[in-house]
């Protein structure tokens, strides 16, 4: 399972690096509300990016944490690589790791859900702060 996270950290660090463009670590640190330190933890891909730090390069980028992720519509052959190296990486795993892996992919799905619902109550709620104000 270890291997497996140091994999997906690695690929999370090359997108926050290609999405920090020609600014400095400590410019788009600052813009993350990270310090340099940290923030090169997570580029180098010696530490995963929590999700906070995801929709902090997310906003800062005009993108979803989604892209921020995986890139912005990544070509079918490029994302049919990548799914060939995680079928792959999963095959090498034991039944535990499989679990693991099942269990912490089951835990970001749930932890998207419930943000995107919580994104919709917000909207909903807006919308009738809105409708209030226009009676």
């Amino acid at each position: 399972m270890r291997e497996a996270h140091n994999i997906i950290a690695a690929h999370v660090g090359r997108r926050l690096r290609e999405l920090r463009g020609e600014r400095t670590q400590k410019e788009f640190a600052e813009r993350l509300a990270l310090s340099q330190a940290q923030y090169n933890r997570y580029e180098t891909g010696k530490r995963l990016a929590p999700d906070r730090v995801l929709a902090a390069a997310a906003a800062a980028s005009g993108l979803s944490p989604e892209q921020v992720v995986w890139g912005e519509g990544a070509p079918a052959a490029e994302a049919a690589d990548l799914a060939r190296e995680i079928a792959a990486l999963v095959a090498l795993l034991d039944d535990e790791a499989r679990e693991d892996l099942y269990i912490f992919l089951k835990s970001k799905a749930q932890d998207l859900a419930r943000r995107r619902r919580a994104e919709a109550r917000r909207a909903l709620k807006a919308i009738e702060g809105l409708k209030q104000k226009a009676l």
